[in-house]
């Protein structure tokens, strides 16, 4: 008897550091009610459902990577930390019926987007290979991504005014089509959010800077595929600076491009591109020579 409350000691207080732990990297990121909650809802998952796996949290959305019976599917968390708040004493049978829901429905329960719906709301977002990697690769429910170089990607997320859903592996099954498909047409949708602007864009001879703020602004360098010789740097989402390059001061823009990468919410790339025919080139960095 001795030994078994010794092991159960033991396992509760390795749950303990283990939470404690993730609760003290969670402060930095959320408010100490959601950070809590997040505590919560991990406990509740380790103490009463051993199939099922806390993965990660989803980039730019309060929701979360579940492994349940070893597969993995997205699960919003806004319903659960309301039902939490407001009934902490049944919170624990909530968890419950979510992971039955789960297990019922699996993966075709992904946002409930079909084709149709999802076409016209498709637009690109260019981010890091960096963040890719540590945010959006997770088994067969990884985002949807193409490469751009060896530095950048491009993937894709359903806008609408509720919500912006980042498109995963499990969408191309339900919806039977390829990253091309989607790629084709979320830069088509993007081409028509601005008509006036891409114009601008294609035709700079001066230094265009453009911070539209709709988070597609860096994805506008897609819009420049034909446009070879421009300089452009996206240091954040929702920063894209386009130039010539016989008309600007590459060591500044370049020192420019690094500041506002280290300070930017959403931060893409602290090096300046050239667009060539194969896509975007890194420019070399003189300043250390």
């Amino acid at each position: 008897m001795l030994l078994w409350a010794l092991a159960g000691w033991l396992v509760v207080s390795a749950v303990a550091v283990v939470l404690h732990h993730r609760f003290r990297r969670l402060q930095s990121g959320f408010s100490p009610e959601v950070a809590a909650f997040l505590v919560r809802f991990e406990t509740v998952l380790a103490q009463n459902h051993k199939n099922v796996r806390f993965v990660t949290l989803l980039p730019d959305q309060f929701a979360c990577l579940l492994e349940v019976d070893g597969q993995e599917t997205p699960v919003s968390l806004h319903d659960a930390m309301q039902h939490e708040q407001a009934f902490p004493s049944g919170f624990e049978g909530y968890v419950a019926r979510l992971i039955e829901d789960v297990q019922e429905i699996g993966l075709d329960r992904v946002d409930d987007i079909d084709f149709g719906t999802a076409a016209g709301m498709l637009l690109p977002q260019v981010r890091s290979r960096e963040w890719l990697d540590g945010k959006g690769c997770f088994g067969d429910s990884g985002l949807v991504h193409r490469r751009l170089n060896d530095e950048l990607v491009t993937v894709y997320v359903v806008d609408d005014p509720q919500s912006m859903i980042f498109v995963c592996q499990a969408h191309l099954r339900l919806w039977n089509k390829s990253v091309d498909d989607v790629h084709h047409l979320a830069v088509a949708n993007l081409s028509r959010l601005d008509p006036t602007r891409l114009e601008e864009l294609r035709s700079a001879t001066e230094p265009l800077r453009v911070e539209v703020g709709d988070g597609y602004d860096a994805a506008r360098v897609l819009l420049l595929d034909e446009v070879e010789g421009l300089l452009v740097a996206m240091p954040d989402r929702d920063v894209l600076w386009v130039g010539d390059e016989g008309e600007v001061d590459l060591e500044s823009l370049m020192a420019d491009t690094e500041a506002i990468a280290e300070r930017a919410a959403h931060p893409v790339s602290p090096h300046v591109y050239r667009v060539t025919a194969d896509g975007l080139e890194a420019v070399p960095d003189s300043r250390s020579e």
